[in-house]
């Protein structure tokens, strides 16, 4: 299956999701306003902000009511991930819009007189140990965050990420840590991008592992916005791994990930 069908079925269940989820909101029928929370000392106060003709109004929540902030925030929960599906959405319908309608790659395969004569200067060394050996830009963001080392010989900056990646070496599949690329003229360098062993397809492999920080959720909605629109879909292309300080990664669900994507996949 090309990208264009994989990208359209993708949408299929996005259009899907955000149908239920939108039913499910309406049907909750949350508390009017939404929350805030203030830190004070080791606690947080929550106040109902409710807007009004003369401006947003501030209410405080008493503790006998926790009951109204756990509403409002689940409410505001419920917002983010309607508006995160349609953002996704509208990233894949803007990819879709501006795909070409044949690559490079398809010219290539499709006129053999031109691959005669471009063969040996664009193909690249598909092997995986060629590959793995040949010199990337790595990123050199905040190197003093890289003090986890791996089995490979390389330093990462958690000890997820050296699980991540002593697990990938473990089974002889290859990889660059935070190779530095051009994603839609924005540069990322995602945790790990993988050369699948089988079928000689680029995957990455992103770790999140502060979901309970709210301005790192930020970043994570808008780098997978940009994932989306160039192509990269979760489940498909990219794979994406959460954790949270209640719920760290766990070298068993390293193995599941791994299996699932590269053994059981085929």
């Amino acid at each position: 299956m090309d990208i264009t069908a994989l990208m359209l079925a993708e949408r299929a269940k996005l259009v899907e999701r955000l149908a239920r989820e939108e039913y499910e909101f309406e049907k909750a029928h949350y508390p009017e306003g939404g929350l805030r929370a203030k830190k004070n000392g080791d606690y947080f106060k929550y106040y109902q902000l409710i807007e009004t003709p003369s401006g947003t109004k501030w209410k405080y929540i008493k503790k006998s009511n926790q009951g109204l902030a756990k509403e409002l925030a689940m409410k505001s929960y419920k917002k983010r991930v309607i508006y995160g599906i349609e953002r996704e959405i509208k990233a894949i319908d803007e990819y879709l819009e501006y795909y070409p309608k044949q690559t490079a790659d398809e010219l290539f395969r499709t006129a053999p007189g031109f691959r005669a004569l471009l063969e040996p200067q664009v193909i690249p060394d598909n092997s995986c140990e060629g590959w793995e050996k040949e010199p990337y830009d790595q990123s050199t963001d905040h190197p003093e965050h890289l003090v986890f080392p791996t089995m490979k010989g390389h330093l990462v900056r958690s000890k997820s990420e050296a699980m991540i990646a002593d697990e990938l070496y473990r089974r002889g599949i290859p990889y660059r840590y935070e190779w530095v690329r051009m994603f839609g003229g924005q540069l990322l360098s995602p945790d790990f991008t993988i050369l699948d062993p089988k079928t000689k397809d680029i995957r990455i492999w992103e770790h999140y592992g502060k979901m309970d920080d709210p301005d790192y959720v930020e970043k994570y909605l808008r780098k997978m916005q940009i994932y989306t629109r160039n192509g990269y879909i979760e489940t498909m292309n990219l794979i994406c791994t959460y954790e949270t300080k209640d719920c760290p990664l766990t070298s068993i669900k390293a193995v599941d990930v791994i299996e699932h994507y590269f053994v059981n996949h085929y």
